[in-house]
């Protein structure tokens, strides 16, 4: 009977059962040419790019178009006279050193321009390696894996280390980049306070209790605190010793982001470990730009061996990028050479910051600091608060244009906290870095010009 059965049901599907063909199918009789003609006469297509809000419209009309750049001075089309650079994170002013471009222009006339492939594959030059081994031994690690984009060093390094069923805790200011690497992982993902050790101990206190009350194996799970050394959204530094404490303390581990920190802080320029004075060793992965401090384009993971190798095969961006130009790794090799050798660098720009942020405090009365510890990354934003962010929005731009064309060249930033969980929305602020090359000069004419924005 199952036999007879089968033979029954596979001549059906042979010969009886008839598959639909929208085609030939009679439902569908085609339509008539006046019918088409009305269809293409009434047919509104919808806009590729939505209509923009009164504020997204004010953004885009108040953008500046920079035209060259010529030394520490940018051509701003519709300013006549040079306009002083305050919106770039090349504190040191490496960018500008003769040695570097020189070692670039050199390195790419015998490399030539591409690598012409992942890493793992036949993207690997020497200049890779060579800037990998002096990086890891100027920051006293066993190894350094290097990134053609500092951005996806970020992205790519925290999802190589927390998969899926892994658990991350964020510090809720943190970057793009970070927010990137958080939701590529898949993993279980908690913000806490901005710089809040306290909200920050509480979590993990909570998560042990439900370890414990459910009887939890937390050897069958990757924890990891994630944070920023010096944090770009707002230009605070991080508490480094107390996180380490409370990760030793909850068997948690670290992943910190130095992009920014890296050649700001610290005697040596070594980050926000030298600013503290904690071993590099206490922290398992640390990741650093070579597209501020070292004038160059890219990004590095340094830390253990395993951490390193780990990245080989998990790293995303290490894996299935394009490797750097050779060019700008001779050219951050010459850049972190000059950094070991020239000590005066870090004390000139620190001078500068203690400078600009005291004066700043002291004589520009509507605008406030937003972090009360001298960074090269300053955020102000304003003394008293106005009915409505959109309406601080508009004042912080009207300032910043004020400020450009008045010859200082300071960015307004929204920067918004997307998963805050202290309900914090953003403040629109004004946005400049220190440097080496800014004079006392220069500095002065820069806090003027604020004080006089900040009265409009």
């Amino acid at each position: 009977m199952i036999e007879t059965g089968l033979v029954i049901f596979i001549l059906w599907i042979i010969f009886i059962r008839r598959t639909v063909d929208p085609s030939k199918s009679s439902k569908n009789p085609k339509l008539t040419k006046k019918e088409e003609q009305w269809l293409v006469d009434t047919w509104q297509p919808d806009p590729i790019v939505p209509k923009l809000t009164n504020q997204q419209q004010r953004i885009v009309d108040s953008s500046w178009v920079i035209e060259s750049v010529d030394g520490q001075h940018l051509r701003v089309r519709g300013v006549s006279a040079p306009v002083l650079n305050l919106a770039s994170f090349d504190f040191l002013g490496l960018s500008l050193d003769l040695r570097i471009k020189h070692v670039a222009k050199e390195a790419l006339e015998f490399y030539g321009v591409g690598s012409c492939g992942p890493r793992g594959f036949y993207g690997t030059i020497d200049q890779h390696l060579f800037f990998e081994q002096a990086i890891a031994k100027f920051m006293g690690t066993q190894e350094a894996i290097s990134y053609s984009d500092g951005a996806s060093t970020v992205s790519s390094a925290i999802p190589a280390f927390s998969k899926k069923g892994d658990l991350l805790l964020a510090d809720e200011a943190v970057s793009e980049p970070i927010l990137t690497g958080l939701n590529l992982s898949r993993s279980t993902v908690l913000f806490f306070r901005h710089n809040d050790m306290d909200h920050l101990r509480s979590i993990l206190q909570s998560i042990a209790n439900d370890d414990k009350r459910l009887k939890r194996d937390t050897s069958q799970q990757r924890r990891f605190i994630v944070v920023e050394g010096l944090y770009r959204n707002t230009g605070d530094i991080c508490p480094l010793p107390e996180i380490l404490a409370l990760k030793e303390q909850f068997f948690y581990r670290l992943i910190l982001d130095e992009s920014v920190s890296f050649g700001a802080l610290g005697r040596t320029g070594r980050g926000v470990t030298e600013h503290y004075g904690v071993k590099v060793s206490d922290v398992e992965v640390m990741l650093l730009a070579m597209d501020t401090a070292l004038a160059s384009v890219g990004g590095v993971c340094i830390g253990s061996r395993e951490i390193v190798d780990h990245q080989r095969l998990s790293g995303a961006g290490y894996c299935f990028s394009a490797s750097a130009p050779p060019f700008l790794s001779a050219a951050a090799c010459e850049a972190l050479k000059i950094i070991e050798d020239s000590p005066a660098l870090m004390e000139v720009l620190h001078a500068n910051t203690g400078y600009l942020h005291k004066s700043i405090s002291d004589k520009v009365d509507g605008l406030q600091l937003r972090c009360s510890v001298p960074t090269p990354i300053m955020n102000l934003t304003l003394s008293t608060p106005l009915d409505s962010l959109e309406e601080e929005a508009a004042k912080i731009i009207d300032m910043s244009n004020y400020c450009v064309a008045h010859g200082v060249g300071i960015v307004a930033s929204k920067f918004s906290m997307l998963n805050s969980v202290s309900g914090m929305k953003y403040r629109p602020s004004l946005t400049l870095c220190a440097s080496t090359k800014l004079t006392s000069a220069d500095m002065d004419h820069v806090v003027a010009t604020l004080a006089a924005a900040s009265m409009i």
